[in-house]
């Protein structure tokens, strides 16, 4: 008898056992219940979290769509280019539901996905070549803008306009929240307001300073001159 008992609870802790690594085998594998499926997405964003809230306004970006949002409730969704267009119905009013990742300190969410019965991500945008004509922008800052990676790179005036600022800009002490400031470089007018992207920047006009990490071109011979069609071999000489 106790041989047979001895048999039998060690044949239920074996099952038991098997259950028990079948359990976590099928865990490692089977997303959860609530998890959209992937949509048009190359990764598996099963894992991530869910943001949502009211639309505010959405922000430009310079190829005529929306980078961004902000939410009535004073937080910043940052979005890559093409992931917005995914959604037509996007507008002030309405709740934007996202799978990525948060930033609490900077009231900021990096969007990876708008997330609804299926998981969309950002679609490939053709690249606009049109130059965008000279525009400036004044106002006071009343909400500072950041990167996907958290890094300060613009702030809306309260005037409604968005400005963009590269890097050497938002390492100047002009981008505080509450202070006037003037900016000076190429503008866009979309759907989503005015955006300005400063090359120069400062507390207004006569005390701005060229902010652009991009190379200046030196100024050449003027047209009709001798040197006009001639270009220099490094060094300086032909």
């Amino acid at each position: 008898m106790g041989n047979r008992l001895q048999k039998l609870c060690a044949s239920i802790g074996l099952a038991a056992l098997l259950g028990g690594f079948s359990g976590v085998a099928s865990a490692a594998i089977t997303p959860p219940a609530d998890t959209a499926p992937s949509g048009n997405c190359v990764f598996d964003l099963g894992n991530l979290p869910r943001f949502s809230g009211k639309i505010e306004r959405l922000l430009p970006g310079t190829q005529g769509d929306a980078v961004g949002a902000l939410l009535t409730d004073g937080t910043e969704v940052e979005m890559p280019p093409g992931l917005a267009a995914q959604d037509h119905h996007l507008r002030a009013g309405v709740v934007l539901v996202v799978k990525g990742l948060a930033a609490p300190s900077l009231h900021l969410v990096r969007a990876l996905a708008l997330s609804g019965k299926s998981d969309l991500c950002a679609a490939p945008m053709p690249e606009l070549v049109t130059s965008a004509p000279p525009a400036n922008a004044e106002g006071r800052i009343v909400r500072l803008l950041h990167d996907g990676d958290g890094a300060l790179n613009g702030a809306v005036l309260n005037t409604g306009t968005v400005l963009r600022v590269p890097a050497s800009g938002a390492r100047t002490n002009f981008l505080r929240l509450g202070v006037p400031i003037y900016a000076e470089g190429y503008g866009y007018q979309t759907a989503f307001g005015k955006l300005v992207v400063a090359r120069r920047l400062g507390p207004d006009r006569l005390q701005a300073i060229h902010v652009s990490d991009e190379p200046l071109i030196p100024r050449g011979a003027p047209p009709g001159s001798t040197g006009y069609d001639q270009i220099e071999a490094p060094g300086g000489t032909e």
